[in-house]
């Protein structure tokens, strides 16, 4: 990485594993196990700094990391892959179906489908939880997730999981990936663009800009805003790049770029014309937390109210 920071092309190859024999980690795995713990981490102290519930915010983790691996890899098999799961042709050869792959969630995920299967989990446990006001905890996941976005992007790019196409640019790295099936006949051995790295590059800038954001008054859902409007025309622009993808006139990236940008654009309007702000001020605001906490509050502050036995209030 830093010899293509100096300008030279840096050889890449994919899904190399490391680490002591019967222990080995994929560089993936490894750095999306990273940066889900990360951000769940962030997301909780930005929460805390918010005046809200930290123990919220990881059970909305859980609900956002499951339901977001399933529709990772659903989005990736029927919209990217739909022919692996019957008999099809490959270069006049009859290659048999494989309809159990669309179970194997290990088999391959598509991050536009992570983030429809995460938010999906995400506003079933709100809508269970109605007490819980949605933007205000929205606003500290997608702070988090903003610095967890890095790590994953980082492990895109070891995996070389989105190849672009062939440049001079001199950002592109070198391809060795001769595992990788499609990717390995027409690209191995070429300078192309990796796209996971100019992600993760746009991830480390919009993190920086949310930490620099981090003590200011907002409105409510601005964050979650903030995100959405500054990655999807950015995603947009990248998937021309593509040089192997699946094609419905767009990729479906483009696709899923234009519905979940003209969402936040919608949700911006809405959310600024109600004039809620969010103040960072660290006090807490016992309507927003859990409605078990919440009665533990009132008994605690009940009981130091309490007199004591001469008739002094308890301190």
């Amino acid at each position: 990485m830093f010899e293509t920071l100096l300008g030279l092309h840096f050889p890449m190859e994919p899904w190399r594993p490391f680490g002591p024999d019967g222990l080995e980690l994929a560089p993936f795995g490894f750095l999306v196990g990273i940066g889900i713990v990360l951000g769940t981490i962030i997301a909780g102290k930005r929460a805390k700094q918010l005046g809200l519930s930290e123990r919220v915010v990881a059970d909305v983790a859980l609900w956002a990391v499951i339901p977001g691996f399933i529709g990772a890899h659903l989005v990736h098999q029927l919209v990217y892959y739909p022919h692996e799961l019957v008999d099809h042709y490959v270069n006049g050869q009859l290659v048999e179906g494989e309809p159990l792959k669309i179970f194997m969630l290990w088999k391959g995920i598509s991050s536009f489908g992570g983030f429809i299967g995460g938010t999906l989990g995400v506003l079933w446990y709100f809508r269970r939880h109605k007490e819980l006001p949605f933007l205000p905890y929205a606003d500290a996941i997608i702070y988090g997730f903003a610095f967890a976005w890095i790590f994953g992007r980082l492990g895109c790019t070891t995996a070389f999981d989105h190849p672009g196409s062939p440049t001079d640019f001199f950002m592109g790295m070198t391809y060795y990936g001769d595992q990788v099936g499609i990717f390995s006949g027409p690209l191995h051995g070429k300078v192309i663009h990796n796209l996971g790295w100019y992600e993760a590059l746009w991830s480390m800038g919009m993190s920086a800009y949310f930490f620099s954001q981090r003590k200011k008054t907002h409105f409510k859902g601005w964050f979650l805003v903030a995100f959405v409007i500054a990655y999807m025309p950015f995603r947009f622009m990248l998937d021309f790049l593509r040089e192997v993808d699946v094609r419905y006139l767009l990729t479906p990236g483009q696709w899923f770029a234009i519905l979940l940008g003209g969402l936040g654009v919608w949700l911006a309007v809405k959310a600024s014309q109600k004039g809620d702000l969010l103040v960072p001020d660290g006090v807490p605001k016992t309507q927003w937390w859990p409605k078990g906490e919440v009665q533990l509050l009132e008994a605690e502050t009940r009981s130091a109210a309490k007199p004591g036995p001469k008739g002094h209030k308890k301190k």
